[in-house]
């Protein structure tokens, strides 16, 4: 029974560290269906957040802040 606790207790220091050290930004990018892209969504990023063009259910996220090309 200590053994047990002794874990738990771990895993739950484990999870959350991660949580709040984890980088939860990034960026949703819209394709149509030819795999073209049509537009994005930025999160997180503070002056970098905002959306363009139109969103899709055709959708990729990319963890992490990047400049838009």
């Amino acid at each position: 029974m200590r053994r047990f606790r002794i874990l738990a207790l771990a895993a739950l220091v484990g999870l959350t560290s991660f949580g709040a050290s984890a980088n939860w930004q990034g960026t949703w990018l819209y394709y149509d269906d030819e795999g073209v892209l049509v537009g994005s969504w930025t999160a997180g990023c503070r002056e970098m957040d905002g959306r363009w063009g139109i969103e899709t259910d055709n959708k990729v996220f990319v963890q992490g802040c990047r400049v838009s090309s």
